[in-house]
């Protein structure tokens, strides 16, 4: 027996030796991004049973009787974007289990906002109000109205009326379209390469979308007309198309007038917020119930259930109003930007206000009939921004 204890000493000490266990940061560093591998070293591994990852306490993978180092996949891709989580591992030896340091990670800041900025500069910042870059993409063009193409490797914006495309960050811009009396507003698809704009083929302000190299479609026309209270108003204006988040429609500004000769409302103008789809198809009037205004700067929620955009008696806007697809229309921003953007990915707000020109975030909430920030607007960045501001996945991480 004497002969015995020292092994038998042996084999106890080796069951309940200390584990060490590491957490090695993934490729990018504590800041993930989409899917990263954290790796976790042992030491020493021989008696380890079982290890595990957990993020925020819950448990992610394990390995069953792992090596020195064990890899584990983690996806943020479905998380928000600037979200905290906890990260530790732990390791299974006999009845002993020993755990790593706890460590934070941060989802990183999956897309970009895209802001005019002073002269023919164009400004990209993140959400966070920390600048990026900065690029010029027409010297001497004075771009107005411009927005990330999808992929954010171009750009697209107005200059001088006219349609132009440049790569980012520098390139010589191209000129994409140009329709006789000018061209005023544009928007790209979130999901495609169709541009959308607004322009003058003759009195009337249409709609149209071109397709690279494609022809461009026409999308509104002089003889379209829409029933509001059982009278015909015919559009005189059509402008300031937007691409909901799936880019199968478009949000826009229509204005109309009632032409029919003896008509209760003849000659009586209707200004409204429309939704069609992206072909132009099946319109709709999402504001038919409210009292006539002038609505501008249209953005749609990240899920597209919901457009916002500023109203007012006259085009300086004094709110913020949203409405759904079913025509519920909700007021409670008492806020008048010169220009506001939606998250492509949670319910935040960004938008340049009329009295500093400088950018703010608030991230919102809704009731059935009440549109309201969750706090105050935080002051992201201070600057004299131009007019334009465009919020859009962004795919250089």
């Amino acid at each position: 027996m004497k002969r015995l204890l020292p092994l038998l000493l042996l084999l106890f000490g080796a069951c309940t030796e200390k584990v060490e266990v590491t957490i090695v940061a993934p490729s990018s560093g504590w800041e993930v991004y989409g899917e990263d591998t954290i790796r976790v070293a042992l030491r020493p591994s021989r008696n380890v049973s079982l290890l595990e990852l957990m993020i925020d306490s819950a448990v992610v993978g394990a390995d069953t009787f792992p090596g020195p180092v064990s890899s584990f996949v983690w996806n943020v891709a479905g998380l928000p974007e600037a979200g905290v989580h906890r990260v530790q591992a732990r390791a299974t030896s006999g009845s002993h289990e020993y755990l790593s340091s706890e460590l934070t990670a941060t989802v990183g800041y999956r897309s970009r906002l895209l802001l005019a900025g002073t002269g023919d500069s164009l400004w990209v910042y993140r959400p966070d109000g920390r600048r990026d870059t900065g690029f010029v993409p027409l010297a001497g063009g004075s771009p107005v109205s411009p927005r990330f193409v999808v992929g954010c490797d171009s750009v697209v914006f107005l200059s001088q009326h006219r349609l132009y495309a440049a790569a980012v960050p520098a390139a010589e811009a191209q000129l994409v379209d140009s329709v006789e009396n000018g061209i005023y507003s544009c928007d790209v698809s979130p999901v495609s390469h169709v541009v959308a704009f607004e322009g003058y083929p003759a009195a009337v302000a249409h709609l149209f979308t071109k397709a690279g190299s494609a022809s461009r479609v026409q999308l509104t026309h002089d003889s379209d007309f829409v029933m509001i209270d059982s009278s015909r108003f015919t559009c005189i204006a059509n402008s300031a198309p937007v691409f909901s988040a799936d880019g199968g429609k478009l949000a826009y500004f229509r204005k109309s007038r009632c032409l029919v000769a003896g008509d209760p409302r003849e000659n009586e103008t209707r200004e409204d917020v429309f939704v069609m789809n992206s072909n132009g198809s099946n319109p709709m009037n999402l504001t038919a119930t409210v009292d006539d205004a002038y609505f501008s700067g249209f953005t749609w929620t990240f899920d597209g259930k919901w457009v916002l955009f500023r109203a007012g008696t006259g085009q300086t806007p004094d709110a913020v109003y949203a409405a759904n697809l079913n025509g519920r229309v909700i007021a409670g921003l008492a806020v008048s930007p010169v220009a506001m953007a939606c998250s492509p990915t949670d319910s935040t707000l960004v938008y340049i206000g009329a009295a500093d020109q400088n950018l703010y975030s608030a991230k919102l909430t809704w009731t059935a009939d009440t549109l309201y920030p969750v706090a105050a607007g935080t002051d992201l960045a201070d600057g004299t921004f131009g007019s334009y501001v465009d919020w859009v996945k962004y795919s250089g991480q």
